[in-house]
């Protein structure tokens, strides 16, 4: 049988993929197939009942997935080969690589949309940038489309801003995990058991995730909401945002994140 879907790299972002295609009936296992250098990641993609395939598996399928890291993708393009306009289309979730530098590398003809996911795509709250510019067929960004909806939410966004998207979405949950890090010793700086300080940020954040999301409210209504004039939030606040006074405060300091995680974007891409 001839696989439908093909998963170049079947790491974590390869892996959200295929449970999300099987769990919306985009693709049955026996219809997808993964290719990866490593025995190990094989193996457990043939224990949800995967085919490994190899070029030619790939060659015929209607769409490929490459999700390896820019770095390994010279070799992967040797191995596939010409992928001529009449083959797979071919989706990319490499950080940094532009669209016309994969079409080039795989002859030159091939249908590709540039896609930036992120890792909350493993438990199907992902947010996944598509080149809504693709010079493919709309037909083809919808096949995207349908793909990654099925770990989360999609957003159409012209290709020259993905360096901007990676530095958002794409490193995001980097950034959150670190200010949870920092909370968490904080927290154990005041006081608290290791365990409670633990306990005490994750749970704050998770909720107040979930009160963000389930209440459409936008952010800085529900910190008013909590920060009352001269109270204990408003002088942590001060504080927060008087210590990052050199960088010009929070907000310049988080701009400088990204504006960091931007730039590397764009060196991979050159």
């Amino acid at each position: 049988m001839i696989p439908r879907l093909v998963i170049v790299g079947f790491g974590n972002v390869g892996q959200a993929l295929v449970r999300g295609a099987i769990a919306s009936g985009i693709a049955a296992p026996s219809e997808i197939g993964a290719i990866d250098s490593d025995s190990q990641r094989l193996a457990e993609a043939r224990e949800l009942g995967l085919r490994t395939v190899d070029a030619r598996g790939a060659a015929a399928a209607e769409t490929v997935v490459l999700a390896v890291k820019p770095q390994n993708f010279p070799a992967v393009a040797q191995s596939l080969g010409a992928v001529p306009a009449s083959g797979p289309l071919v989706l990319s979730v490499m950080a940094g690589m532009r669209s016309a530098s994969i079409r080039d590398a795989l002859g030159g003809g091939t249908r590709i949309v540039r896609t930036m996911p992120n890792t909350p795509a493993a438990v199907g709250r992902g947010i996944t940038a598509i080149a809504s510019d693709a010079p493919v067929p709309e037909a083809d960004i919808l096949r995207a489309e349908q793909l990654f909806a099925s770990v989360g939410q999609t957003v159409r966004v012209p290709e020259a801003l993905f360096d901007a998207v990676t530095a958002v979405s794409g490193s995001g949950p980097a950034f959150v995990f670190r200010f949870l890090e920092a909370w968490t010793y904080a927290a154990e700086e005041i006081g608290l058991p290791p365990e409670t300080a633990r306990t005490l940020a994750r749970e704050t954040l998770v909720g107040a995730a979930a009160l963000l999301d389930e209440t459409g409210e936008a952010p800085e209504v529900l910190r008013a909401k909590v920060t009352s004039k001269g109270g204990t939030t408003a002088a942590g606040m001060l504080r927060l945002d008087d210590t990052a006074s050199r960088g010009g405060g929070l907000d310049a300091l988080m701009v400088e994140a990204l504006k960091s995680a931007r730039d590397r974007g764009a060196e991979l891409g050159r």
